[in-house]
């Protein structure tokens, strides 16, 4: 595993594929009350104690198990303060503020006072950190300034350092920093105070907050771009003068920024009129397009996440959309998040199709058959006209021959 593309890969051992268990010691240690702890343990081996159950990394499994602590609550309630405990054997507990008090000795609410500090302003302080949970300020130097600029500047269709998002098909990031002083860069990836071990035992889990993770990496056209600015990166970014505001959604992430690229070069090769990013009624469309008969198709792209209000969101505004005679198409960054988020729409009984749901192997031609014959057929509650991958999509764009796009053509679309 690799924590940033400018370190060595990180020996790993147990604790990636590590099972979590949480509990709380029974009875009680008198020294060292706590509420909960998760801790990993070697897979397939029994947990420390009986009475400590599995804990799921995904979120969506998380909530369909009963857990007797509330995690996600207690991470931004102020009623808990959380210790991690770093090393080869990393473990997270969580204290109320009396057990915390009974361990620490002071109490969060009310920790040693600096002489000269006002009183209320301290245990505001106090409380805001112990609620928020903050992690530890980066400070933004020059060189770490140059990298979140010249990304950027690629997201948003430019040539950076020579190279193009699109045209060089996601370029390394070695592309953009060979004049940086890459150690210094590290610091954008992970929290080095937080340890290596302790992010490989939880940092994949939906309900573990992993601070300071500006950048990360993400898999694209079977590359790694380390690129992909998380949501403390888009916010900062944005929120500078002094850098360039990111295109697009403020929430989305680098495969939703390509797939919309590429829909656009899509367009570009058919002369269709097409615009990304357009405002209508309520919502944004992510590539509006006019093809040669006057058609407007309406073009959204979803990844795979497990936000599954915000599926069931777009699903209807698809549906708006279609029944505004504009047809939706749905852009999704792979076979396996739109089976996925297929069979969601129909469990969830929102949308119908004439065979259920998908459950034989990803096919996106029998898929496209499937949902094809939904949509046009009426009887069915179903309002994607059509549906692609990013994949397919890169295969015709980029790799098309007939007609083939030139580097100009790309380097000067503007998406």
């Amino acid at each position: 595993m690799r924590l940033s593309p400018f370190e060595p890969p990180v020996d790993d051992g147990w604790l990636l594929d590590a099972d979590l268990y949480g509990g709380r010691i029974e009875p009680p240690q008198p020294h060292d009350p706590f509420t909960f702890e998760v801790i990993p343990v070697p897979s397939g081996s029994d947990p420390p104690f009986d009475w400590y159950q599995r804990i799921p990394r995904e979120m969506d499994e998380y909530d369909e198990q009963p857990i007797e602590f509330d995690i996600p609550d207690a991470n931004t309630s102020k009623e808990y303060v959380q210790v991690i405990t770093t090393g080869e054997q990393p473990r997270l507990r969580w204290y109320s503020r009396s057990q915390f008090k009974t361990r620490f000795q002071y109490d969060p609410l009310n920790p040693p006072r600096s002489t000269g500090v006002d009183p209320d302003r301290w245990e505001t302080q106090a409380e805001n950190r112990l609620r928020s949970k903050p992690d530890p300020t980066v400070t933004l130097n020059d060189d770490r300034h140059t990298l979140l600029e010249r990304i950027a500047r690629l997201w948003n269709g430019e040539v950076v350092c020579g190279v193009h998002l699109l045209a060089d098909q996601c370029p390394r990031i070695t592309e953009l920093t060979t004049d940086l002083n890459e150690d210094t860069l590290n610091r954008l990836y992970y929290n080095k105070d937080l340890g290596k071990h302790v992010i490989l035992a939880f940092g994949d889990a939906d309900w573990f907050d992993r601070k300071n993770a500006f950048l990360k990496a993400n898999t694209l056209f079977k590359k790694q771009a380390w690129y992909d600015p998380g949501q403390k990166a888009r916010t900062l970014i944005n929120g500078r003068d002094d850098l360039p505001s990111l295109r697009g959604d403020p929430h989305e992430g680098l495969v939703h920024r390509v797939t919309t690229g590429l829909v656009r070069l899509h367009d570009e090769l058919r002369n269709w009129h097409s615009t990304s990013y357009r405002p209508w009624q309520d919502y944004v469309i992510d590539i509006y397009g006019i093809d040669h008969d006057g058609q407007v198709y309406a073009r959204e792209v979803l990844t795979n996440h497990h936000n599954w209000d915000l599926h069931r969101k777009t699903y209807w505004k698809l549906k708006t959309l279609n029944e505004h005679g504009v047809k939706p198409v749905a852009v999704f960054d792979s076979r396996e998040t739109a089976y996925t988020v297929f069979n969601h729409w129909l469990r969830a009984g929102i949308a119908e199709l004439p065979n259920g749901t998908f459950d034989s192997d990803y096919s996106i031609p029998a898929g496209q058959e499937q949902t094809g014959d939904a949509y046009e057929n009426n009887a069915y509650d179903w309002p994607v006209a059509d549906w692609t991958t990013t994949w397919k999509l890169k295969e015709k764009t980029l790799e098309s021959t007939d007609p083939a796009l030139t580097r100009d053509q790309i380097v000067s679309l503007d998406w």
